[in-house]
């Protein structure tokens, strides 16, 4: 047996391994979820432009990655969130104390109160 031919496997391994792009769709994703894991840290609303970074952060994982269905998860997510408008807030908040705020009239002043912070309300002195 040739030296050649026992090299042969060896040689078409190589260059098989050379030609196999390597996948760097966890290492992207990773990344895009540590650039997500920031925004949520920090409290940025869904509705920030910032968000759109992460997006196309999460869209750069290579399709034929195996870990591209968890990244069109988040991209699914993500997309719904920013285009939904956060409800209002609530005027009271429930197991808080008097609802947790205090009912103002058109002045942004407490109600029953006159313009000097007077109480004028039913429970007031007479």
């Amino acid at each position: 047996m040739s030296a050649t031919f026992r090299f042969r496997p060896l040689l078409l391994l190589a260059l098989l391994s050379a030609g196999c792009p390597r996948d760097t769709g966890p290492e992207r994703l990773a990344r895009a979820q540590a650039s997500y894991q920031a925004l949520v840290e920090q409290g940025v609303p869904p509705s920030d432009p910032r968000w759109e970074a992460i997006i196309t952060e999460f869209e750069g994982v290579p399709r034929d990655s195996p870990v591209w269905p968890e990244a069109e998860k988040r991209i699914a997510t993500l997309k719904k969130l920013h285009a939904t408008p956060l409800p209002r807030r609530p005027l009271s908040r429930p197991g808080e104390p008097d609802g947790g705020s205090l009912s103002l009239d058109e002045h942004g002043r407490p109600l029953g109160q006159d313009h000097a912070g007077h109480d004028h309300g039913p429970d007031a002195p007479r």
